[in-house]
């Protein structure tokens, strides 16, 4: 078999072997009824290769930035109303006749021809079975003529690689995907999420495009966990450069809540179902969707609900009423020795304390009060000055709750209701650190120092200006050598330096067109759409220098620097804080999220900081 590989300076034609040699015969372009090998069993499947009797359907995955159709995914379907219909019992056919490979071929080939037919735009994505690939049937010469006469580049077929849990990192069918992206083919891992397997494949290939699995996307709005799940993939994806699709989406809740999480592709049937003829475009009922404000649709999915983490942390415990007598609730504490507290609650449901085993133990310590007091009930040695929180308290309830506790508080733990009934208990150290965990997503939204907008304000600002296609600039503010003077100085003088930064910010740059952000630290991103926006940075770098000027003596500054103690303890000379910008004209049609923009502007703020003092650096490169 005869492959084209790509060569500095041209193309240049070796020979790729095939592991499969048995196969290779029979992989011509569009085979002919005679070179196909007589089947053993199930005649109907060796009809349907003869015939060629299979049809493609396409199912269209939407840019969920510019509301436009990226590419369509190609289903294979077979005879119409038989049992090979189904893809499944298709493929399981090929399976047993050792015809794998083949089948497959033939469903790219259809799948191929009625996408180029059909004049379709974007990408066509291609189900690929490791049996394809090991073939090297993509990598043929003829084959990648055949696509010329389709008038189809390599690069816009997607071949999604199935079956990876089975993929050895040294197998065949990976070594011939990653030559497949040297010559220009897009490489997609499906089905992300089902079992390691694929994260190792993931690693070691670092496809175009990652597929979210349909279980991850249903009911994505009501479950933070999933939420988190896509935002680590997200995270991920960013690392190799991959763009996230996920696939099943199938109501306008889940696709609203993909889009606030910032994830830019999906398919699913509330955008199109697969078809044999798909449409061009988004439905209006998609565009409307899509159309309505950005955030904060979906809180308990984006930043996490605290109704539903109180409730999923919460432990059931059975609860008594108060005439139940002190004795049973003693049989159970001694059959269960986990059990600390138990809830006692009224014949509608809500509760009226707690029963907690060291606080009951501490009152009945005395001699004969067990006899007196088994027999009567639990109401008497009730604790009704409990903690108790409702499921859709805010933060701050549940934060000043914690502050009122008690040590008796802490061991008894924290009554949960749900719109008054009872829903279990709460440990208060489990409740301690569900609160810490929010007030750190509450921090990416408003930094606490300076009280300007965190990472995801920031990054909603620009995905929408890159939606609306508006033309801004974007700077990253950078203070270099500022860890030394806040080691040397302390953090108050560490504090004040940032403070004045943003207040300079926020002074030069006009609020009515510009949007400031605070990513952390010493770190600030600024989004201007005022022509004047260079000079405006200017005037920032000029107030800054002036600003810690006043931080130091005259000889400090005559010597441009001051001497300081390493970890080691030996002094060091360190220079005084300077402020580097890189900034970008940006063109909305150049960038699809905040993510491809961010790394370049990570990249700018490093070529800023290369030179001494205080620099603006202006990418004037074009992106796109």
């Amino acid at each position: 078999m005869t492959v084209i590989k790509p060569q500095p300076g041209g193309f240049k034609r070796q020979a790729y072997p095939s592991r499969n040699h048995e196969m290779a015969s029979v992989l011509s372009i569009i085979p002919s009824p005679s070179a196909l090998p007589q089947l053993s069993s199930n005649p109907l499947f060796g009809q349907v290769l003869l015939a060629r009797q299979l049809h493609s359907v396409f199912q269209p995955l939407l840019d969920l930035r510019n509301r436009t159709f990226h590419g369509f995914e190609a289903l294979v379907r077979g005879p119409v109303d038989s049992h090979l219909e189904r893809p499944d019992q298709l493929f399981e056919a090929a399976r047993q006749c050792g015809r794998l490979a083949e089948l497959d071929r033939l469903c790219a080939q259809i799948s191929i021809e009625t996408f180029a037919a059909q004049g379709l735009q974007g990408h066509l994505f291609l189900n690929v079975t490791e049996a394809l690939f090991d073939s090297g049937w993509f990598a043929d010469e003829g084959t990648l003529q055949w696509l010329q006469t389709q008038k189809l580049a390599p690069s816009r077929l997607v071949l999604e690689l199935l079956e990876s849990d089975a993929l050895a990192q040294d197998s065949h069918a990976i070594e011939q995907a990653q030559f497949l992206r040297e010559l220009g083919y897009g490489l997609a891992l499906d089905d992300l999420g089902q079992g390691f397997g694929r994260f190792s494949l993931w690693k070691h290939l670092r496809p175009r495009y990652l597929k979210i699995d349909r279980s991850f996307t249903a009911n994505l709005g009501d479950d933070p966990f999933k939420a988190a799940f896509v935002q680590s993939m997200l995270l991920l994806a960013e690392a190799s450069r991959s763009i996230v699709v996920a696939e099943g989406v199938e109501n306008e809740r889940d696709l609203l809540t993909l889009r606030e999480l910032g994830v830019p592709m999906a398919q699913g049937y509330f955008i199109a179902r697969p078809h044999v003829q798909p449409p061009g475009e988004p439905a209006a009922i998609t565009r409307s969707a899509l159309d309505s404000p950005q955030p904060t649709l979906h809180v308990a999915a984006s930043r996490g609900s605290i109704e539903q983490s109180v409730l999923g942390l919460a432990r059931r415990v059975e609860p008594v009423r108060p005439e139940t007598r002190v004795e049973v609730i003693l049989q159970a504490l001694e059959r269960d020795r986990d059990l600390m507290s138990v809830p006692v609650v009224d014949d509608d449901g809500a509760p009226l304390g707690i029963i907690n085993r060291y606080v009951l133990a501490d009152r009945l310590f005395r001699p004969h009060v067990r006899d007196l007091f088994g027999n009567k009930p639990c109401s008497l040695v009730m604790s009704s000055d409990v903690l108790r929180l409702e499921a859709k308290s805010s933060l701050q309830q549940a934060s000043t709750l914690i502050a009122d506790s008690s040590f008796r508080h802490a061991t008894e733990g924290v009554l949960v209701t749900d719109q008054g009934q009872y829903r279990g208990i709460l440990l208060v150290g489990d409740l301690l650190r569900l609160v810490t965990e929010f007030q750190v997503q509450t921090a990416r939204y408003a930094n606490p120092l300076t009280l300007l907008p965190g990472n995801v304000p920031i990054n909603d600002c620009i995905d929408r200006w890159l939606r609306e296609g508006q033309r801004f600039a974007a700077a990253y503010c950078d203070i270099d050598n500022f860890k030394p003077f806040n080691d040397k100085f302390g953090y108050r003088m560490g504090d004040e330096i940032i403070l004045q930064l943003a207040e300079l910010l926020k002074t030069h740059l006009p609020q009515a067109a510009s949007f400031v952000g605070h990513v952390g630290g010493d770190d600030f991103i600024a989004l201007s759409r005022s022509p004047a926006w260079e000079a405006e940075l200017r005037q920032v770098l000029r107030g800054f220098e002036a600003a810690v000027a006043g931080h130091f003596e005259a000889g400090v500054l005559r010597d441009g620097g001051f001497w300081a103690d390493n970890r080691r303890g030996d002094a060091v000379f360190c220079p005084i804080p300077t402020l580097s910008i890189g900034a970008v004209c940006v063109d909305a049609r150049a960038f699809e999220s905040h993510r491809e923009l961010s790394n370049v502007l990570a990249d700018i703020k490093k070529a800023a900081k290369r030179a001494p003092g205080n620099q603006l650096f202006v990418d004037r490169r074009q992106y796109g």
